[in-house]
């Protein structure tokens, strides 16, 4: 069979037969890699060739096919494809990078209270099944406790409802941590270690920083966004049902970014300045906490290995250190 065209029409010619069709009206698919074009003609015949500079003519007489060419030229080129492969990846790596905690930011931010007051209600309530257990310590200490975070929270009408959860884990150990709606958890553990209240007030400040910025909530956003754009890239729609299943869990064992950490622990440093107290005694605590974490772990593995087990905190404690605490 031939095939040939005045730019008008195309002809085709074959034994006992010849056909003539308007050119306008044929359909050509998109050229894929080596695969034989595929020509759709105006009466439901179709036609295969390999003759991709013929086709490539037929398209740009219609006037259309220019982007796919295109597409076409890489697709049948290592170094152009590899040149791709590589732009997709460093594409995909800067938005990670960088879109996704930009985006997860604002997102948090835009999120109606409903949403997060369930996701923190909902997350506690999990712990309270899992792994921990009601506090041991003394009325009194529980109420003094709450008395100090209600002051550190007192006057702004964002912290408006925050509140502070006392509970024991011997799996958790010495802990606290912010969960999403204005929760914060400090466990009997966390407490005894403590040499004074203003090393706790250190500690609950900086865990108050991490709920104004909504770290719990943009962890978790940008998070579900790596996942879902790692299935949207590898065709893996089974990691998106797996994480979807696992968000609670997810916001238990956030392990917060060096960055979240460092703003929690200005926010910490802030305060303690405010108050005039020694930004000495918040560092104290941080290696109080790592010494605990350290001997836990040789004792017994702890819940997750993820809660409170912030990166680098001997880079931290420097950092408090040289922030100006004597």
């Amino acid at each position: 069979m031939t095939l040939t065209s005045d730019g008008r029409t195309v002809k085709v010619v074959a034994e006992g037969l010849e056909l003539s069709y308007p050119l306008r009206e044929l359909r050509i698919e998109p050229g894929l890699g080596s695969v034989r074009r595929l020509l759709r003609f105006p009466d439901g015949a179709t036609a295969e060739t390999t003759a991709d500079d013929f086709v490539n003519g037929l398209q740009v007489r219609q006037g259309k096919g220019g982007f796919f060419r295109g597409v076409h030229r890489w697709e049948t080129s290592i170094k152009r494809a590899l040149a791709a492969l590589v732009l997709l990846i460093a594409v995909a790596f800067g938005f990670v990078r960088y879109g996704l905690p930009f985006l997860a930011e604002k997102t948090a931010f835009a999120l109606p209270p409903a949403t997060e007051e369930l996701l923190g209600r909902e997350t506690l309530a999990l712990l309270d099944r899992l792994v921990l257990e009601p506090t041991a310590l003394p009325a009194e200490r529980q109420k003094a406790l709450r008395r100090q975070f209600a002051v550190m929270t007192a006057g702004r009408p964002e912290q408006r409802g925050w509140r502070l959860e006392l509970r024991s884990s011997e799996r958790v150990g010495a802990n606290a941590f912010a969960l999403p709606s204005g929760i914060v958890i400090v466990t009997d553990q966390l407490v005894e270690i403590a040499k004074s209240d203003d090393g706790l007030a250190g500690v609950l400040a900086h865990e108050i920083g991490h709920l104004q910025r909504r770290h719990a909530l943009r962890h978790l956003l940008q998070n579900s966004a790596t996942v879902l754009l790692v299935a949207t890239l590898t065709g893996d729609v089974t990691s998106i049902t797996s994480f979807a299943a696992t968000m609670p869990t997810a916001l238990i064992d956030a392990k917060f970014s060096r960055d979240f950490e460092r703003e929690a622990d200005d926010g910490a440093v802030a305060y303690l300045k405010g108050k005039g107290i020694p930004v000495r005694v918040y560092a104290e605590m941080l290696a109080q906490l790592d010494a605990a974490h350290w001997k836990e772990r040789e004792a017994a593995p702890r819940f997750g290995d993820f809660l409170g087990d912030h990166p680098e905190m001997l880079e931290r404690v420097k950092r408090v250190l040289a922030s100006g605490g004597k």
